[in-house]
């Protein structure tokens, strides 16, 4: 069916976007009160406590926030999972334990059905936890613990429409997250560990030695040059990896060594290795992670790293394109 479209005054809708900003970073300031921070923190202090699981629950976009929010939760390690109030009457409550924590979701704090589910979750004798505008509706009065969203308007052209209110709450989820977090000094390899798979894996949890290439021909310091160079092509690394009898890093040659010493006219040969090698190159170890070794790569503006055991031996060499076809990169 075909409609009609009308130019959208743009003044208009300017005042409407101004006003949805202001009203939701208002809002977001009204949490910044002692009281507020107080009953977020006992609500950590209480799910810190507990053994059990931290479990949430909503309607609509209530709902959607109290997903969101325990999705949160799992990734930094505290078990949690969201139940539909309605499926909880007809079954779901089965998963309810005393050392659980409910946090139960509702701007009103009169939604019918959440109301409804309080009832019954009170004989399992589990914690309660009501995220509310209002202290004195029936689920504030009701709960062990109540956070107040202090949310007074949506800022959305429709009132009914919920907008202040889902943001909020969803900071508040946040701010309790944060919290427990802080408490446990979770760290950001504790969070790799909940998320072994992409790009946030890797960042947390690739190390070189997972990148490395082995495979580089034995480099000695009294190789010429032209040696050198045919070891940088064999290697397929642009790098050659002077060592000594033992395996010990003793210096480097790049390729664009190599071609700057043949643009000065160095005779490839008769000069070795020794002679014009960096004897100071970076190194670094097989247990660093990548995303560590991109930053120093970056840093010092090259491409390759050999990779050496704890005495100083040679192991292989790390190279930026392999980091970067991980999918790692300072860009985040």
């Amino acid at each position: 069916m075909a409609t009609d479209q009308t130019e959208i005054d743009r003044t208009d809708v300017l005042d409407v976007v101004y006003n949805t900003l202001s009203v939701q970073e208002n809002s977001i300031a009204t949490l910044r009160g002692t009281e507020t921070a107080t009953e977020i923190i006992q609500v950590a202090e209480v799910i810190s406590e507990e053994s059990g699981q931290v479990i949430f629950s909503g309607i609509g976009k209530s709902g959607d926030v109290g997903k969101k929010v325990s999705s949160t939760f799992n990734s930094i390690g505290v078990s949690s999972h969201f139940i539909h109030p309605v499926e909880a009457l007809h079954g779901d409550l089965g998963t309810l334990s005393a050392k659980d924590v409910v946090v139960l979701i509702s701007n009103s704090g009169n939604t019918e059905e959440i109301v409804e589910l309080l009832q019954f979750i009170e004989s399992f004798d589990t914690t309660t936890v009501a995220i509310t505008s209002d202290p004195e509706s029936k689920l504030g009065r009701r709960v062990d613990h109540h956070i107040n969203t202090k949310i007074k308007n949506e800022g959305a052209v429709v009132e009914l429409v919920p907008m202040a209110s889902a943001t909020v709450t969803m900071v508040i989820g946040d701010c309790i997250a944060n919290a427990l977090m802080a408490d446990r000094d979770f760290s950001e390899q504790e969070y790799g560990y909940f998320h072994p798979g992409g790009i946030i894996g890797k960042r947390l949890l690739l190390t070189v030695e997972d990148l490395l290439h082995e495979d580089i021909p034995e480099t000695r310091p009294t190789d010429t040059l032209a040696q050198v160079a045919l070891k940088i092509s064999e290697g397929g690394k642009g790098i050659a990896v002077i060592q000594d009898d033992e395996n010990r890093v003793k210096g480097i040659l790049t390729d664009g060594d190599i071609r700057r010493l043949i643009e000065s006219g160095t005779d490839l040969h008769g000069v070795v290795a020794k002679e014009v090698m960096i004897t100071d190159p970076i190194i670094d170890s097989p247990d660093t992670l990548a995303i560590q070794v991109l930053e120093t790569m970056e840093k010092n503006n090259i491409s390759q790293i050999p990779i050496t055991n704890n005495d100083c031996c040679f192991i292989g060499v790390v190279h930026i394109h392999d980091i970067i076809a991980e999918g790692i990169s300072n860009n985040y």
